[in-house]
């Protein structure tokens, strides 16, 4: 994937994801167009990895990263049923995948995780999202327990992650441990 896709694809990544069908405990806001539940709990599912990201990041926008903050840190977690998915390349229903994205902070013996920026959630339900190859993405600010991105926006993500049509359309990789 060129270097400019990969920008492109790390900009949506920051705004995804949707619910999952095996844990109860996320939360469904009211409308039409409710856009994702955020996924309560997902600190307790498998990590996969992190990555860093600089803090001219997209997601430091809104509040620029200012000192002590010297870029972002992205954690990436999977339910069950992703991690299925993740080591055969097929999802079923119920998979979700999130990612937080934190400030890295610098301290006088090294680094640490600073205050949330964002969760993204991508979660797979072939009817409700059929539209998307059967994803769901959202996006949660700082804090926020509601979905912020609006469908255009979604459509935005579901067409970067186009390009992993050959793993499930999921981006992020999972190596054994």
């Amino acid at each position: 994937m060129a270097e400019k896709d990969r920008a492109q694809c790390y900009a949506c990544h920051s705004r995804q994801k949707d619910r999952d069908l095996v844990f109860s405990t996320l939360r469904q806001t009211a409308g039409a167009d409710a856009g994702t539940p955020y996924p309560e709990g997902y600190r307790h599912w498998t990590f996969l990895h992190s990555s860093l990201v600089p803090p001219t990041f997209g997601a430091f926008a809104q509040k620029p990263c200012e000192k002590p903050c010297t870029a972002g840190i992205f954690h990436f977690y999977a339910n069950d049923r992703a991690m299925a998915g993740l080591r055969t390349g097929t999802y079923s229903d119920g998979a979700i995948l999130a990612e937080e994205m934190l400030e890295w902070l610098s301290t006088a013996n090294g680094a640490k995780e600073g205050p949330r920026r964002v969760v993204g959630v991508m979660v797979k339900d072939s009817q409700r999202y059929a539209a998307t190859q059967g994803w769901g993405y959202g996006n949660f600010d700082e804090g926020s327990r509601t979905d912020n991105l609006d469908p255009k926006a979604r459509e935005a993500c579901a067409q970067c992650h186009l390009a992993r049509k050959d793993r499930g359309y999921v981006i992020t990789e999972y190596r054994e441990r």
